[in-house]
């Protein structure tokens, strides 16, 4: 227990299960840590929707974070470095976090002087992170009288899992035969927040969602999901994934040429079958458990612990493993991508952001081989500059492309007005001799974070890149973006101080992106940045830093063949047209990276 979470008597209220007592933190404000919102999603209760939290008696201490949901640990679990790569983490995960001004209970804002709410979803892949590391939210708190919340939810192979065995044996509802649990999670939060925040002075007629990586895919799916109808009002979607996948890529086995695409659930359990030694192969387990009775099967599963089942994944940066999730299932999702779901405007329209970081994929390869090579076994160095600046600015542009500016368009053609769109480019990280962090990561995924929740104090400095000598500009973007989050929160509409506006995306308009930058980088300004994939195949064909044919067909094959960000929008007959027309005589799979993410 640290010296912030000693319970504090102002903090004493009321909830729908009974009364909780919180801390006052070092700013001032008030803090609930590790309020249940479902019960503990454990033995019968694995891979069935969330429950809800039985009532107490007394007085609950909601002083400590709750558990993490099992994962790799890596960078983005506070754990020690000396954990990185082992399974840590619970199953009795399904909590989250209140910050507030500090009020009084006498003086707890009502009616109309109720507060707006903001709910962060953590990102990492829907496989690792935890609320925990985010209570550098509080600054909205403190700075802006907003109360905020943060949630944990199921995560990997146990928040979204899609069996027939589990279907069958469970009597499953509709909405945990989608298998979209963690999903089902984050509603369920919803709800809890919708009934329970006017108790902590939130308005709940006045809630933002927002979320970075996946916790943007999230808030995308949330924004289809027909469950999730009038439980926000706002969504913010920091460098989002806007994919999906339908019941069958998640359910069945197949051939697909990415490892992440071959971890759906009945070959998840041919592995974990294969693995307990009951058979030779996943091959020889499969057919063995299209055999085996559903309840059997169901009950096996269940028996098995979270390390067993993240067993049967490689994990790749900071602990992340992919597979089909979430899933389009008809019922928590409709059955068609999310792009087409906005294009026919049947969603939850409201007020949008969208939005990237410039480099967004450099997070993604500063640690992979094929680019880096490890002084003392920890120094990165670049093995070439250039090539690393021009592969990384392909792969970031696709990411845009794909998963901000496909989906703002979709919104935009189904009638929907009130989207903004914004790209972060603040890049001052220190000229570091050999190692260039500021080549290495630039604008890179995740970097944004900081700034949105105002962290001048190095709370948030995930990279290590906070120094006196850019305090003066992360001030500045900090300031920028904490105004816009919040009055954004507050009116529905991104405000900008200093007299910089801030235009909704249009159909026609040449200026549809708000350019995020420190005063040194040209600060905030409209700018022309719209590329699809076609473009971009096209800037590939002819840009003069791609200085060869090899180099050309390379950059092709690792960003639209072996991303599994951008699967489908390329095909190996395509590259072979590359091939012939740049002379290549390499095939495909020479340019495969080792690892997928």
């Amino acid at each position: 227990m640290n010296k912030s979470s000693a319970p504090h008597p102002d903090t004493r209220r009321r909830v729908a299960g009974g009364e909780l007592i919180g801390s006052r933190e070092a700013d001032g404000t008030h803090a609930w840590r590790g309020m249940r919102y479902a019960r503990p999603p454990i033995g019968a209760l694995r891979w069935r929707a969330p429950q809800p939290v039985a009532a107490w008696d007394g007085v609950l201490q909601a002083l400590e974070h709750g558990p993490m949901a099992p994962q790799y640990a890596g960078l983005l679990a506070p754990v020690p470095a000396k954990l990185y790569g082992r399974i840590v983490g619970d199953e009795d995960c399904l909590s989250l976090n209140v910050f507030a001004p500090a009020w009084a209970p006498a003086a707890v804002p009502t009616g109309g002087q109720r507060r707006p709410v903001m709910v962060w979803i953590h990102g990492g892949g829907n496989a690792v992170g935890t609320s925990a590391s985010y209570d550098v939210a509080r600054n909205y708190a403190a700075h802006d009288g907003m109360v905020v919340v943060t949630v944990n939810y199921r995560l990997g192979v146990l928040g979204w899992f899609s069996h027939p065995a589990l279907h069958d044996a469970d009597a499953a509802t509709p909405e945990e035969r989608s298998g979209n649990f963690g999903t089902l999670d984050l509603i369920a939060a919803l709800c809890w927040v919708r009934d329970n925040i006017a108790a902590f002075g939130g308005d709940p007629g006045c809630m933002t969602i927002f979320g970075e990586s996946a916790g943007g895919q999230n808030v995308l799916t949330l924004l289809a999901s027909p469950l999730a109808a009038g439980l926000f009002h706002r969504a913010i979607a920091q460098s989002p994934v806007a994919e999906t996948f339908s019941v069958d890529e998640a359910t069945e086995r197949n051939d697909a040429a990415l490892e992440s695409h071959r971890t759906s659930a009945r070959e998840v359990v041919a592995r974990l079958w294969a693995a307990a030694g009951k058979a030779r192969d996943a091959d020889a387990a499969d057919q063995a458990l299209h055999a085996m009775p559903a309840t059997d099967l169901a009950t096996w599963l269940r028996s098995l612990k979270p390390e067993e089942l993240l067993s049967v994944f490689k994990p790749g940066s900071v602990g992340i493993y992919l597979c089909p999730r979430p899933v389009r299932d008809g019922v928590v999702l409709p059955r068609d991508p999310l792009c087409e779901v906005f294009r026919r405007g049947a969603w939850n329209r409201v007020p949008v952001i969208l939005g990237s970081n410039r480099d967004e994929y450099r997070t993604f390869l500063a640690d992979k081989p094929q680019h880096v090579r490890l002084l003392f076994g920890k120094l990165p160095l670049l093995r070439d500059r250039a090539e690393y600046i021009t592969e990384s600015g392909f792969y970031s542009q696709a990411w845009r492309s794909l998963h901000v500016e496909a989906p703002a368009d979709a919104m935009l053609a189904g009638g929907h007005g009130d989207v903004w769109t914004y790209r972060f480019d603040w890049d001052e990280t220190p000229a570091v001799p050999f190692v260039r962090p500021d080549i290495l990561l630039g604008a890179a995924h995740g970097m944004e974070m900081a700034f949105a929740f105002r962290d001048t104090a190095g709370e948030l400095d995930i990279f290590g890149v906070n120094t006196a000598f850019n305090r003066a500009g992360r001030r500045a973007v900090a300031q920028a973006m904490g105004d816009a989050w919040t009055s954004f929160a507050r009116t529905g509409v991104p405000g900008l101080s200093g007299g910089a506006q801030w235009q909704r995306r249009t159909p026609g308009t040449a200026a549809e992106t708000l350019l995020i930058d420190s005063p040194a980088g040209g600060g905030l300004r409209m700018a022309a940045v719209r590329r699809d994939i076609g473009s971009l195949k096209r800037s590939l064909r002819e840009s003069p830093q791609v200085t060869s044919g090899e180099s050309r067909c390379r950059i092709y094959a690792r960003v639209f063949l072996w991303s599994p960000l951008f699967v489908g929008n390329g095909s190996e007959a395509e590259y072979d047209e590359w091939g012939r027309e740049f002379r290549c005589t390499l095939p495909a799979s020479a340019f495969r990276p080792l690892t997928e993410v």
